[in-house]
C-alpha cells in the first residue's frame, strides 16, 4: 500500500517552457531553442505508467503552440488548467491586462480540449498582497479554484499570514489551495518546484508523511524543463540560476519515487476530497491583507 494512501494528494505541472521560467521578456522567446516537450513527454509517460492523474495549469501561448500537448492531457484525463498567457508576473499587470490573459487563456485551453477550466495558477504564484484584486477578477471569469498564493515568502511572492491548507476566501468567493509547506532549520520551504531538487528526496517524503498525519492534504509542484537537464543555461541573477538548474538530474528519479510512495490525483478531485472530509474554512480577504 502506499504511505498516506488516506491523504490524497494534488500533482501539477507548470506547462511552460525553460526560457519561460527565467523573465526572458516575450519578445525574447521566439530566438530561443524550443524544448518544452522534451521534459513533458517524460512526465507524461511516468505519470501513465503510475496511473496517477495531474492538473497541468497550461500557459496561454503554450496551447496556441503546441495544440497536440493539450489535447494529449485531455484524451489521457489529465485536468487542464489556466497558468494566464504571457507568463508575466501578476502584480506587473494592470487589472485590465490580467482579465484579457484570464479570457484568452480559458477560451483557447477550452476550445482546444472541450472541458471546463475552472483552476488558476499564477506564474511564479505572483498574487501576493500586491495584487489580491486578481481573485475577483478570476472569479468573474469562471474560476472557481486558485493555486497561486503561497504561504512561504521569497523575494518573487508569498504572503506569510497564508494559511496552510485549503480554505475558501469570502468576498470573492474563490477556493484557495496554496502551495504546501514544511519546516526546516526554523524556515518554511515548499512541497515540490526547486526545493524538491535542492534537497534530498527525504525531505519531501517526510513533509507529505507529517503533512497526511495531520489531515492536510499537500500540493506537489514542477515543470517540465525540471526533467530536462541539457537545456541551454543563461546568465541570471545568482538565487534565480540556483534555484533553476541545481540538480535537474535527479528530478525523473525522485518523481518516481514520490509518485511510488504517495497517492495523487488532481486539484478538483483534492479539493472536493477535502470538502467531504473537513469541509472549508472561510477567511476574509482581509485576513490575507494582514
Amino acid at each position: 500500500m502506499k504511505e498516506s494512501e488516506a491523504n490524497l494528494n494534488a500533482f501539477t505541472v507548470d506547462l511552460e517552457d525553460w526560457y519561460h521560467g527565467i523573465e526572458l521578456p516575450a519578445s525574447e522567446w521566439g530566438r530561443q531553442e524550443r524544448r518544452i516537450e522534451i521534459g513533458f513527454y517524460k512526465i507524461f509517460e511516468l505519470l501513465e505508467r503510475y496511473q496517477v492523474k495531474a492538473t497541468f495549469f497550461v500557459l496561454g501561448w503554450v496551447a496556441e503552440k503546441y495544440p497536440q500537448l493539450i489535447k494529449a492531457l485531455s484524451s489521457a484525463g489529465h485536468e487542464l488548467a489556466s497558468h494566464g498567457y504571457s507568463h508575466e508576473k501578476v502584480y506587473h499587470l494592470t487589472p485590465a491586462q490580467f482579465r484579457e490573459e484570464i479570457k484568452t487563456t480559458k477560451k483557447t485551453i477550452e476550445d482546444l480540449s472541450g472541458k471546463l477550466l475552472v483552476a488558476y495558477r499564477a506564474p511564479f504564484f505572483s498574487i501576493t498582497e500586491k495584487s489580491l484584486w486578481a481573485l475577483e477578477i478570476l472569479a468573474e471569469e469562471g474560476h472557481t479554484i486558485d493555486c497561486s498564493i503561497s504561504p512561504i515568502k521569497t523575494w518573487r511572492y508569498g504572503i506569510k499570514n497564508c494559511p496552510d491548507e485549503i480554505f475558501n476566501i469570502t468576498e470573492p468567493n474563490i477556493i484557495e489551495f496554496p502551495v504546501s509547506s514544511f519546516n526546516f532549520f526554523s524556515k518554511r520551504w515548499a512541497v515540490g518546484g526547486a526545493y524538491f531538487r535542492l534537497f534530498p528526496y527525504v525531505f519531501t517524503k517526510r513533509a507529505l508523511e507529517n503533512r497526511g498525519k495531520n489531515g492536510r492534504h499537500s500540493m506537489f509542484y514542477i515543470h517540465p524543463w525540471e526533467y530536462d537537464p541539457a537545456h541551454p543555461k543563461v546568465p541570471m541573477e545568482k538565487k534565480a540560476y540556483i534555484t533553476h538548474y541545481t540538480r535537474l538530474s535527479s528530478t525523473l528519479p525522485n518523481t518516481e519515487k514520490l509518485v511510488s510512495n504517495f497517492k495523487f490525483d488532481t486539484v478538483s478531485k483534492v479539493v472536493n476530497n477535502y470538502q467531504k472530509q473537513n469541509g472549508i474554512s472561510n477567511i476574509s480577504i482581509n485576513v490575507l491583507q494582514g
